[in-house]
């Protein structure tokens, strides 16, 4: 039962009246100070939200601003070794790769806002580097370069004593440069032994590809790890494994067949008692030991 509806069964003296319509504007002023205090209250906190979120942006900048976030003007052009290093680098000298960094311009901007790329660029221009992952670091700002670097299935030497002067990966690259050669040798890789070497025109990898086929034919035969090939004389080719060397001669169509003779003729070394000089295979049907004394 509504108000109107009791006024109307019970109707209201004035005093009553009067009561009630102060009770109304009671009501709406209590009403409307409320309203007016949350509307304060929101500004408040509008307010420090503006305050709080510029104080946070006023210290952000102050931390940015911090020299340890910002990378020294001269990393590239005068390293240290600290401030740019370079990780898992075996072949490539890290000198070589100072020196291919030492034109990059660095920008003043923070550590973490810097672009990568331009290093990457550079250091891919080397053959050697197959993978290369550029971390960043602050306080103090540095680089740290991880390098990946191909593998040398072959080495090419004039000399057993000599550095390489090119080697060949496993995932099919030539590298002829000098500067790449200190750190090239690797158990693991063939070594080929050659003289005066022409990489423009003889020496290729499909060259050495066929090379690397003859070696797993004489290891696969003869059981024994191959140490080197000779190819010094071209036309007379030498193999040497654990036991002994093995003359090939040429390396025509029929060198596949004669390798397949070796299994037969290297047991019998074991019955010679003097020293073995090598096994002749390099003669189509015909093949025999050769003894050091009958050079004499």
């Amino acid at each position: 039962m509504t108000d109107d509806n009791l006024t109307n069964e019970y109707p209201l003296n004035s005093q009553d009246a009067q009561n009630l319509a102060k009770h109304s504007v009671k009501v709406k002023q209590k009403e409307r100070n409320i309203r007016k205090q949350r509307k304060k209250l929101n500004r408040w906190k509008t307010f420090l939200r503006i305050v709080v979120f510029g104080v946070l942006l006023f210290f952000i900048y102050q931390f940015i601003k911090l020299p340890g976030w910002y990378l020294k003007q001269d990393a590239f052009s005068k390293p240290d070794g600290i401030t740019v290093e370079v990780v898992n680098n075996k072949i490539v000298p890290t000198s070589i790769v100072y020196k291919s960094l030492k034109d990059i311009k660095i920008r003043k901007i923070p550590i973490f806002m810097m672009s990568v790329k331009p290093i990457k660029k550079e250091l891919f221009k080397i053959p050697v580097f197959k993978y290369i992952y550029v971390r960043r670091y602050g306080f103090p700002a540095r680089i740290q370069i991880i390098v990946r670097e191909r593998i040398p299935s072959a080495v090419i030497k004039t000399n057993l004593k000599d550095k390489p002067v090119a080697f060949a990966t496993t995932d099919g690259i030539l590298i002829t440069n000098r500067n790449y050669m200190s750190l090239a040798e690797i158990p693991s890789a063939l070594k080929i032994l050659v003289k005066n070497p022409d990489f423009k025109r003889d020496w290729t990898i499909k060259r050495i590809e066929q090379i690397e086929k003859i070696v797993k034919d004489v290891e696969m035969y003869s059981s024994e790890k191959v140490k080197y090939i000779d190819m010094r004389n071209p036309n007379d080719v030498y193999v040497r494994i654990e036991t002994t060397s093995v003359r090939l001669g040429v390396l025509d169509n029929t060198v596949t067949e004669r390798i397949k003779r070796i299994y037969t003729i290297l047991p019998q070394i074991n019955d010679i008692d003097e020293q073995v000089k090598y096994i002749d295979l390099s003669w189509d049907k015909v093949n025999y030991i050769k003894l050091e004394q009958e050079s004499k």
